[in-house]
């Protein structure tokens, strides 16, 4: 990717770095009590129940695997939009490493992949991330229809998810990625 004259200067990244940078914002973004924190303000802490008493209750390990899901298809989208795709490539494959730290087993692991991981990342790659609220909403809580839930706390995860993705996005944008 060239840069026109009056652009400011983006730092270059080898192949490895740019894969340890990815890395390193799936770590920052997917800190366990950063995400309790802000499933409490977004009504999905373990145990909440939407408001009806409809749905299920929100279940720890669903909630903290699916803001990771959502966070390691931002972090993909992000490198599709401004990395080779080798490095984007060994994110992807850096897949397993990330989640074996967090305790995940492999069996799991493959489950993330193919139904967690994938149900954001499609919606990132057909243009339509205003609805990975409404998916997250119904894989944590069983509830598919948003309007039964206080806007406040939905209006709150948007946010959360639009602010996440934008600064990594916005983090990708400032470093030209080297395929090797």
């Amino acid at each position: 990717m060239t840069q026109a004259p009056d652009a400011p200067l983006r730092k270059r990244l080898s192949h490895a770095e740019g894969v340890r940078a990815a890395c390193i914002l799936f770590e920052l973004n997917t800190r366990e009590s950063d995400i309790l924190e802000m499933a409490e303000r977004a009504g999905v802490s373990p145990g909440a129940v939407a408001p009806d008493g409809e749905g299920r209750p929100a279940d720890r390990a669903v909630l903290l695997e699916e803001w990771r899901g959502f966070v390691h298809a931002a972090v993909t989208y992000g490198l599709m939009a401004e990395a080779p795709n080798a490095v984007v490539a060994g994110y992807l494959r850096a897949t397993r490493e990330l989640l074996g730290r967090l305790g995940h087993a492999a069996e799991r692991i493959d489950a993330f992949i193919d139904d967690t991981f994938a149900a954001y990342i499609r919606l990132m790659a057909q243009n339509r991330q205003k609805e990975c609220p409404a998916r997250f909403y119904a894989r944590v809580l069983g509830v598919e229809d948003l309007s039964r839930l206080p806007s406040e706390r939905t209006a709150f995860l948007a946010g959360m998810m639009a602010i996440t993705l934008c600064a990594v996005l916005d983090k990708f944008a400032n470093y030209e990625f080297s395929a090797d």
